[in-house]
């Protein structure tokens, strides 16, 4: 099917009989063909999760995403639900945020050239000079912000810049700034940042010195939402590497570069897929 016939619907809910009969009765009856179905119930609260990927039946008449939203909205009713549909055709436009290290930022841009992440990359935003010439190299627009002037400043041009270029989702490259509790609850759910440990233990600076002080065999990385609450936002993706006693600090920062890559980019794309369910403070994967 082609991808600008093709949609995402994410739907939670509390848990109930004959939930999936009806949602997939609703894309049936409006044209819909059902190319994917993941769902999860999480016993331990009741909660129901579920994402769905489909496509016009190429039937006559074809599907419409307007009679689909009128027709779904009696069954979200009757249910409850919290739903959302996604054309995909409709990229989503993803700001990253840098300061001085690449390593997460080229991943991004590579990953994105190669296709692996589907969205558009737009403008590269930093608070230092030192990156320019990556974004020069990718064709994107590069944006120096000085935090001198003050939190608030500069967060206002910030929020600006991002209002010009109508960004939909936030990324934090390795970028060394704490971003205010105003800015993350305007961003809510908008905001992935990689930290580079394994939360969330070592949290704060030097996470891989703390680590090798205490004589850890495995580093890893953590993709979360940024929140006002420093490295304690929901957790959307982690992997980890196996280290040994004989290795040094800059020999255990150099392997954890490798897994914030993958990490970084791994968050990234699950959100951009909708696999990202967020209730009460935490996430849900589902694929």
């Amino acid at each position: 099917m082609s991808q600008n016939n093709s949609y995402t619907l994410t739907v939670s809910c509390k848990d109930q009989s004959g939930l999936i009969a009806e949602i997939t009765g609703c894309i049936a009856k409006t044209g819909g063909n059902i190319l994917n179905l993941a769902q999860h119930t999480a016993t331990d609260i009741g909660m129901f999760f579920c994402r769905i990927s489909f496509a016009d039946a190429e039937t006559t008449p074809s599907f419409s995403e307007n009679l689909f939203k009128q027709n779904f909205e009696k069954t979200a009713e009757k249910y409850n639900l919290n739903w959302h549909i996604f054309n995909n055709s409709v990229k989503k436009r993803v700001a990253v945020l840098v300061s001085k290290t690449s390593h997460c930022l080229y991943e991004i841009l590579l990953k994105h050239a190669d296709g692996a992440l589907d969205c558009e990359i737009p403008v590269i935003i930093s608070n230092h000079p030192d990156l320019a010439h990556i974004a020069t190299s990718f064709h994107v627009p590069f944006y120096q912000v000085d935090p001198g002037k003050g939190k608030e400043a500069y967060e206002k041009d910030l929020n600006q810049i991002l209002k010009d270029y109508k960004i939909d989702l936030v990324t934090l490259a390795r970028y060394m700034q704490v971003l205010s509790g105003d800015f993350c609850r305007e961003w809510h759910n908008k905001v992935i940042n990689i930290h580079h440990g394994f939360l969330p233990a070592f949290q704060g600076a030097k996470p891989y010195h703390q680590a090798w002080k205490k004589g850890v065999k495995i580093i890893g990385a953590t993709g979360h939402i940024a929140t006002e609450d420093l490295d304690q936002g929901p957790i959307i993706f982690q992997d980890v590497i196996r280290v040994n006693d004989t290795q040094s600090i800059e020999q255990f920062v150099n392997l954890g570069k490798d897994v914030e890559r993958r990490v970084f980019v791994e968050a990234i794309r699950r959100y951009l897929a909708h696999a990202v369910f967020f209730h009460d403070g935490r996430t849900f994967v589902i694929e």
